[in-house]
Formats: C-alpha cells, sequence, structure tokens
C-alpha cells in the first residue's frame, strides 16, 4: 500500500463514520493507521490492551481504545513536499480575551492566597470552515511540525481530533522511563535565542519539580538533564529530560499513568487544587484537550503516550483550536492572552485552507 491509497482508504472510512486514527511520531516519516472494522466504543482501566488509547484531561481511570484485534492496521511513509505557509494573524475578540484576562486574574488570586503555586488556564476558539478536505489536513499537519507527534483520531461518540503535540507524558518499556518537563512559550525569533524571564524559568522549576516528586513512589532512579529550549514550530518552549527506572514489580502502565496525569505543565500545582480551580472556573469542557494519547502494548508493558497539546476538534461546519498557559504569582495577564494567540496562531497555520 502507498500514501495515496492509504488516504483514500482512511477518507472512506470517515464518510462511512467508522473509527480510525493515524499518527505519526516526532522526526517520523512512517504514519502508521489504525481503521477500526466496527464503531463499538472500547475502553481500558488497567491499559493491558495493545491499541491505541485516547483519554480526556479529566481522566477517571478509563480511557477510549482503539484495540488492535479490532482494527486493519497498516504503515506507509510519506513523501515530504512544499507545502504553502501562511502569515498569521489570529483576530481579537474583545468579549473572549476580557473573560480569558478575568480568569487569568482570578487564577492569581487564588495563587496570592497560596492555594496554589501554578494554575494552567485555557480557553477555545471556534472557527467556522469550510467541508473537511483529510489529506490536505493530514498533509499539513505531517509536515509543518515533524518535532511533533501528529495525529488525526475519528469516533463517532467523540467527533475528530486533530494535533501536534510536542510533550511527552510518558515512553516506557516496562523497566525504564521518559517523560519531559515542557513549561514557558516564546515565538522563535531566527536571529537570536529566546530570553527566558524568571517567570518562565521559575514555572519550567515548579513543573520539574512537581513532576519528580509525584513519580517517586514508582520509581528507584531518577535522572534529569539540563534545562534547554526545545523549538515546537514557531514557538520555543523551556524543557528537562526526565528518565530512570520503574520499581521491580510494583509499578504498571496504570499506575505511572495515573501518577503523572494531568501534569503540573496542563494543569498545575498542587495538582488536586489546581485541578479542582479548573474543573470550577473554566467556562468549557476542555474534553480531550490536555488530555494524553498514543499506542499502548500488553506483552510488554510498553507504550509511548503525549500530552493531547496543540490540538483542535473538528465537525462539519466548525474547527475548535484549544490554547492555554501557566499562570504563576509573577504572571502578566496581558502577556498570557498573547502567548494564547501565538499558540493560536501556530494552528491556524495548519487549517487556513479549510477557513
Amino acid at each position: 500500500m502507498n500514501y495515496n491509497s492509504l488516504v483514500q482508504q482512511v477518507e472512506n472510512h470517515y464518510k462511512d463514520r467508522k473509527p480510525f486514527v493515524l499518527f505519526c511520531p516526532p522526526e517520523s516519516d512512517n504514519i502508521q493507521v489504525y481503521l477500526q472494522k466496527d464503531s463499538t466504543l472500547y475502553t481500558t482501566n488497567d491499559f493491558s490492551e495493545n491499541g491505541f488509547v485516547f483519554a480526556p484531561f479529566d481522566f477517571n481511570g478509563e480511557a477510549i481504545c482503539m484495540p488492535v484485534s479490532k482494527c486493519d492496521c497498516s504503515e506507509v511513509s510519506f513523501q515530504k513536499e512544499t507545502i504553502e505557509e501562511y502569515t498569521i494573524t489570529a483576530s481579537e475578540d474583545h468579549i473572549e480575551k476580557e473573560a480569558y484576562l478575568e480568569l487569568v486574574r482570578a487564577a492569581m488570586t487564588e495563587i496570592s492566597g497560596k492555594k496554589a503555586k501554578k494554575i494552567v488556564t485555557s480557553r477555545p476558539h471556534t472557527l467556522n470552515s469550510k467541508p473537511l478536505q483529510l489529506s490536505l489536513l493530514l498533509k499539513r499537519l505531517l509536515q509543518l511540525y515533524p518535532g511533533a507527534l501528529r495525529y488525526i483520531w475519528f469516533h463517532p461518540k467523540t467527533d475528530l481530533w486533530c494535533g501536534a503535540t510536542p510533550e511527552t507524558l510518558l515512553e516506557t518499556n516496562g523497566i525504564s522511563f521518559k517523560t519531559m518537563a515542557l513549561a514557558g512559550t516564546r515565538k522563535i525569533n531566527e536571529k537570536r535565542p529566546p530570553d527566558w524571564t524568571h517567570k518562565e524559568i521559575d514555572e519550567q522549576q515548579l513543573v520539574t519539580d512537581a513532576i519528580v516528586q509525584s513519580l517517586q513512589r514508582v520509581t528507584s532512579v531518577v535522572r534529569l538533564s539540563k534545562t534547554y529550549t526545545q523549538k515546537a514550530g514557531s514557538l520555543a518552549h523551556l524543557k528537562t529530560d526526565i528518565t530512570g527506572v520503574l520499581k521491580n514489580g510494583k509499578t504498571n502502565l496504570a499506575t505511572i499513568v495515573g501518577t503523572l496525569h494531568p501534569t503540573p505543565a496542563v494543569c498545575g500545582t498542587p495538582q488536586k487544587k489546581a485541578k479542582s480551580f479548573i474543573l470550577e472556573r473554566e467556562k468549557y469542557q476542555r474534553e480531550y484537550y490536555t488530555g494524553f494519547l498514543g499506542p499502548i502494548d500488553q506483552l510488554s508493558q510498553s507504550g509511548r503516550l503525549f500530552v493531547n497539546l496543540r490540538c483542535m476538534k473538528i465537525t462539519d461546519t466548525t474547527i475548535t483550536i484549544y490554547v492555554g498557559g501557566g499562570i504563576t504569582a509573577a504572571s502578566i495577564p496581558e502577556d498570557e492572552w498573547n502567548e494564547t494567540q501565538h499558540k493560536l496562531g501556530t494552528m491556524m497555520q495548519v487549517v487556513q485552507p479549510m477557513l
């Protein structure tokens, strides 16, 4: 099977409203595709499956799963080609902006009252769109952001989601593991490296410390890299790689996922306080934004799971892009709004021909 025939198969599957997922790992040209043979909504609690999982932000231990045993699976490579890039300026909606600034200020009040150290606020931005061109969407996703996990997921119970996420939640072979602390956002300036502020450096350290602390009960060894700048499309982030060894016989995939999710990078810290604020004060449901997704293997208890960032939900007539940012005591509300505008532009670049 070649790339074009695979895309045709996926388009036919979508027209029939049958579930599918296609995904391409970071820095890879190989697309993996699962075409589910029926429309059942399969789930997993213990991650003892061989398949692809898709979980919401408000994860209660149960994730949607596309089992390999229920799918036709294939893998093809794609040829890189030149695609058009657009000058994107995300428009400012006054009502949307004021609502977000109010949310940021409320988070800062929570933090100043010592109820939390960091809270991740977010917002949806919905655009009217032309009918979905699946082949065009896939082409632009694959080629604009090669350093990210690029995916398109569809199930009739969830609608279509797609994204290009730069953040690993967990990579494990059942013995060792890898994760990351990712925080801080700057628009890339090709002429000079980012000049990270104290707020961004402190925020990234908060994320790192919280992840390491949460891992203590399931790991025997934890190692940290030096913090460095990671490019993700037109944006840059501060990143620390976290690796180590899992406690022998006491840790399975479900346990580690439950320990890590939601990370301080998408929720805040302390986790319980930050999540409570998000669920009470954000005036929309995140659904699968800031959830997690990726392939798992029951035999080896291995998995490669990613945080569902830089993502959008697509219906027949609309595209909803989700953006957010980490709020700390040092946040400036206007700057936080601008950060979400930059992130919005990153994903609008993918779908601009469809607007």
